[in-house]
């Protein structure tokens, strides 16, 4: 089966409504980014806008290789037993409404937003301060805590804003800070005179929330934004020719999945999981609608992740003659109307996607094809990205088409901890219970032997590779524009920083 993502053509209209009316330029000395991800509320925790930005900081950071630093903590320390941490915040730094970052304050947040962040997944029963120093508190042994603290939903804001009442205004401590959020599909943002880090040269930001990936790719065709991420495929042909553009296509260990609901009938059923995977043809969706047939995915983590990609594991093969086979075996039975029938239940599912990723619509279709074919009706759903998390939040979802990254914590276990454990998290398992598997991550937490920590490793790796708690589809390229206009920009892998504040006009 093929499949091929049609460009639309994206009308004046339309640009003008996204935001951007003026050609960008140093005139105005403005940069202005076209992306696919709400502003959201002005808290950390409810997307990235504010940490892509630069608005918002957190106490942890992780370098190109994935070594993690401080940022807002200068430094930490742990005691022998990995379950009480200590981080110096640092000093000198001030809000953008002026007020001081404070060891009070961070813990402060950290405590408002722990069930809403990274820190949600964490075993933390205390978060203190003393001094300069916030003190977590875990009831286990947790040795990736300064990881978990470098996700941007981890991000720090001033003490008066921590309240529960909505606002269009937000202080951080990063290189811009927030001049106006009253249009929800726009962030304007200035460039934060008494940063503590390294100043901004540009003096204006504006991010502009565009959820049409044609409309992105015309904005930067047309010269009306700088920086345009998560194209489609055909941008790499329409801008090829483009004098003022350059367009990238950039790996990036995130992975497009159809997450499933274990916890109801018959995706329960680990034979009936493995049966929907050998029905979808991979190499067909990473050819025709991803456009790379590299990116069909083998197991959960690419080779580009050599320490959790398990080279000895089989790859998830395309063969609808053994789905059938499967579902036969569990007791399915081919219905008149071609709807597998057990029990008097016919096979049907409800299976939900969010188009701020402009493939996944697309791949959801091709899935619901591919489905159909083994005998399973697949209904579709469609919105923002709060039709996947608040159908695991109400256990309303039955299966979604998501892309998850494995280093929004840096360290590729925090993705794991946080989606598979324990029943799993927005855009992993979902009432995937397994013992094993949770005491293989506790241990993994707590262990320092890199011997030891290679065999926990191809462990869990294995065990979801067998178990399909979520199935995985394809693996990530990125593909954004860049204006000519602009320099020093670098692709940050981790999705957490634009690192405006590094560029500069061209000259």
């Amino acid at each position: 089966m093929k499949h091929s993502i049609l460009a639309a053509a994206v009308s004046s209209t339309a640009l003008l409504s996204s935001g951007a009316s003026v050609l960008a330029s140093p005139a105005d000395d403005t940069i202005r980014i076209a992306s696919p991800w709400k502003v959201g509320a002005l808290i950390p925790s409810a997307g990235t806008a504010l940490s892509r930005t630069g608005v918002v900081e957190t106490l942890t950071m992780p370098t190109a290789d994935g070594d993690i630093v401080g940022l807002l903590a200068e430094s930490w320390t742990s005691n022998d037993a990995l379950d009480e941490w200590r981080f110096k915040i640092r000093s000198g730094v001030t809000f953008h409404d002026g007020s001081p970052l404070t060891a009070e304050t961070v813990a402060a947040n950290l405590t408002k937003y722990q069930d809403q962040s990274s820190l949600g997944s964490a075993p933390v029963t205390s978060i203190a301060f003393e001094d300069e120093e916030v003190i977590v508190t875990l009831d286990r042994a947790y040795s990736i805590l300064p990881a978990i603290l470098a996700d941007w939903n981890t991000g720090i804001i001033s003490a008066a804003n921590l309240t529960d009442e909505p606002s269009n205004s937000v202080a951080g401590t990063g290189p811009f800070a927030v001049t106006d959020a009253s249009n929800p599909t726009m962030l304007k943002l200035s460039a934060n005179a008494d940063y503590w880090g390294t100043q901004a040269t540009i003096s204006n930001v504006e991010y502009l929330f565009v959820p049409d990936a044609q409309a992105r790719q015309a904005m930067a065709q047309a010269g009306e934004v700088e920086f345009a991420f998560s194209l489609p495929v055909t941008a790499t042909q329409m801008l090829a020719g483009a004098d003022n553009v350059d367009v990238n296509i950039q790996a990036i260990p995130r992975v497009r999945a159809l997450k499933l609901n274990g916890g109801m009938a018959p995706l329960d059923e680990v034979a009936v999981r493995q049966a929907i995977s050998y029905a979808i043809d991979r190499s067909g969706i990473a050819t025709s609608i991803v456009g790379n047939p590299d990116t069909a995915a083998s197991q959960l983590f690419p080779a580009s992740l050599p320490a959790w990609h398990d080279a000895s594991l089989t790859p998830f093969a395309y063969d609808p003659a053994k789905a059938a086979a499967l579902l036969a075996e569990a007791g399915f039975e081919m219905g008149d109307d071609g709807i597998l029938v057990r029990d008097g239940e016919r096979f049907e599912i409800e299976m939900r996607t969010y188009d701020s990723r402009p493939e996944l619509p697309v791949i959801g279709v091709a899935i619901q094809g591919m489905l159909k074919e083994i005998g399973i009706e697949v209904s579709m759903k469609q919105g923002d990205w709060t039709v996947i998390s608040d159908g695991h939040t109400d256990g309303t979802l039955e299966a979604g088409i998501v892309s998850d990254s494995f280093v929004y914590v840096p360290d590729p276990i925090g993705a794991l901890a946080e989606n598979f454990y324990q029943g799993g998290g927005f855009w992993g398992a979902m009432n995937w219970n397994n013992d094993k598997f949770d005491g293989l991550v506790e241990t993994y937490q707590k262990t320092v032997d890199p011997a030891e920590l290679k065999e926990l490793r191809s462990d869990m790796v294995a065990m979801i590779h067998d178990e399909h708690p979520m199935v995985t589809v394809t693996w990530y390229d990125d593909i954004y524009a860049v204006s000519d206009s602009i320099t020093n920009f670098k692709f940050d892998i981790y999705e957490r920083d634009f690192g405006l504040n590094r560029l500069a006009w061209t000259k």
